[in-house]
């Protein structure tokens, strides 16, 4: 494909692919698709690399060597949480694609932990590291990154075909647009004003406006998920919370409350009264592997001088929306093609419920889907833009879009 055409002074330019969106997802996309030749452009409404749920903070990674057991231990061990709606081709080649990107990351530079051992451990990713490595690796790619440039709507050609998008540079005060004959929505979930970290700015915009082009829906009706998180606090990693004992205000146990199969009691019990938690069951060993891989978590504690594994704290839940739940944009394909031609989808803008179901896709999970669709939605979009001419004059034509039930998938 030929170099990207830019016209209009920096405002209009005429690609293969657009990618909206620069967290994780977005940037395996662009580099997947530049990687396939294709022309890119990369919008994003803040800076790429540092906007986002990821960016702030850092994620678990749902990282399983190639071992059959050890990959069926890990599929299993969300499939019945999820009630058995998961698939399990899906789940393979998740798992698969990850373990694949982690070996890039190493290779890219990315500074993983070592063990004792001197063993790089890539069970997790921090944030500002691993996007200030994608925001470089896209550039390298000859990927054009348009910073603080929000979209505002899709344009579509006659057919009803996604053929680029329109938006805002708030930066330069003038309106921009990209005619590509395939675009990526790669936008994040839906959790404004959670107050959890990295996700007041997520809107759900790129839902709206996929939506406004008539692309389909799917595990929507599970997207009420609830993070715990310290009530002084907007880091929401509920994973580490196995190790915690939840407490009643006059320090009795508070029974049935978990992070997994528990957070209803937490949830009840917080309409009338304080719960507090202590990760009594972490030993010295944990301990050290929790901080290593989620530093971040314990900032608030260090600076609030409470060690939360000798003394109890406040927690409350943060609805996150369809960043924790796993409802979004319906996949039709291998290559993460939503219901709309020319139209794809990736990360938590994209519905999760293939590989964890009706349950959670916090944290790990969400990671790991994050690294597989953008590279396969960057690799179908590219395929796609090869295989199909853009049109002279794309249009803004909305049309109503609809929600289904994973049932109907």
């Amino acid at each position: 494909m030929s170099g990207l055409e830019e016209r209009v002074g920096g405002r209009e330019w005429r690609a293969d692919v657009l990618v909206i969106g620069g967290g994780p997802a977005g940037t395996w996309a662009a580099i997947s698709a530049a990687a396939q030749g294709a022309r890119v452009v990369l919008a994003d409404k803040g800076y790429c690399g540092a906007s986002g749920a990821t960016a702030p903070s850092g994620t678990a990674v749902w990282y399983v060597e190639p071992d059959a057991q050890k990959r069926e231990d890990a599929k299993a061990s969300r499939y019945a949480r999820g009630g058995y709606l998961a698939e399990n081709d899906w789940m393979d080649r998740v798992l698969e694609q990850t373990w694949s990107n982690m070996q890039t990351l190493a290779e890219w530079g990315y500074p993983f932990p070592l063990d004792s051992d001197g063993q790089q451990q890539r069970i997790s990713l921090q944030g500002p590291e691993y996007m200030r490595l994608m925001r470089k690796r896209v550039k390298q790619a000859g990927v054009r990154i348009l910073d603080q440039s929000p979209a505002l709507q899709l344009l579509t050609d006659s057919e009803g075909r996604v053929s680029g998008a329109s938006g805002f540079s708030r930066q330069k005060n003038h309106e921009w647009k990209v005619e590509a004959a395939a675009v990526i929505i790669a936008t994040g979930g839906c959790a404004f004003l959670s107050r959890a970290l990295g996700c007041n700015v997520l809107t759900g915009d790129g839902h709206l406006m996929a939506a406004e082009v008539g692309a389909d829906f799917s595990g929507m009706e599970f997207s009420n998920a609830y993070g715990l998180c310290p009530a002084f606090s907007s880091v929401t990693k509920s994973a580490l919370y196995k190790w915690a004992v939840f407490y009643h205000a006059d320090g009795r146990v508070m029974e049935g409350a978990g992070s997994a199969q528990g957070r209803g009691v937490i949830a009840k019990a917080l309409q009338t009264e304080a719960v507090y938690a202590r990760l009594d069951k972490a030993d010295a060993t944990v301990q050290a592997q929790m901080r290593l891989a989620q530093p971040n978590f314990f900032l608030s504690f260090d600076r609030l001088g409470i060690d939360p594994f000798q003394q109890l704290f406040p927690v409350t839940l943060r609805l996150e929306g369809t960043v924790r739940g796993t409802g979004g944009l319906r996949i039709v394909d291998e290559q993460c093609a939503t219901s709309v031609p020319g139209l794809y989808a990736a990360g938590d803008a994209a519905t999760r419920e293939l590989i964890c179901g009706a349950f959670t896709g916090g944290g790990s999970h969400n990671a790991a889907w994050a690294l597989s669709s953008g590279f396969w939605a960057g690799a179908g979009a590219a395929q796609f833009a090869q295989a199909n001419r853009l049109a002279a004059a794309p249009i803004y034509a909305p049309r109503a879009g609809r929600a289904c039930s994973m049932l109907e998938v």
